[in-house]
């Protein structure tokens, strides 16, 4: 994934699905069970998902990705990062315990606030400013997929 191509995602399912994997580690999964590749599903869960399961559910391992069908409702359990605080404020968390500080600007406008977010490791002054949005939960998600793509 680049740079261009989430910041230009609108706020929405899957905005919210890149960072569900890029950020919350959540993982694709499947059913123990299956009665044929064709009829296997996968879904995003996370790693608590997997261990409630006890081995009913496994990971999808990157080979049999595409042989897979995805299951149409499979985000069903990723919430609404991008469009609602709540969720945006548990991104900031998982940010938070991956060693980064987060950095707000609000910037009043004639159409209304305008909201610049950045997350940088301590002691890093040259953290990137991000593309000023409208509203906080989109700046907090892309801000966070900047900082995680940056430094793969």
């Amino acid at each position: 994934m680049n740079r261009n191509e989430f910041l230009n995602m609108k706020p929405g399912r899957d905005l919210d699905i890149k960072v569900a994997l890029e950020v919350m580690g959540y993982i694709w999964l499947k059913h123990l069970l299956q009665f044929s590749a064709e009829l296997a599903v996968k879904w995003l869960g996370t790693p608590a998902d997997l261990k409630e399961s006890c081995g009913m559910y496994i990971v999808v391992p990157d080979s049999q990705f595409v042989a897979l069908k995805e299951r149409e409702n499979h985000a069903e359990s990723v919430l609404n990062f991008s469009t609602e605080m709540g969720p945006a404020s548990q991104v900031i968390d998982r940010m938070e315990e991956l060693g980064y500080e987060y950095h707000l600007e609000t910037e009043a406008e004639q159409n209304g606030n305008v909201y610049y977010v950045c997350f940088r490791k301590p002691g890093n002054l040259s953290g990137e400013r991000s593309i000023g949005f409208e509203t906080l939960p989109e700046a907090i998600v892309k801000a966070a997929l900047n900082a995680t793509v940056s430094n793969e």
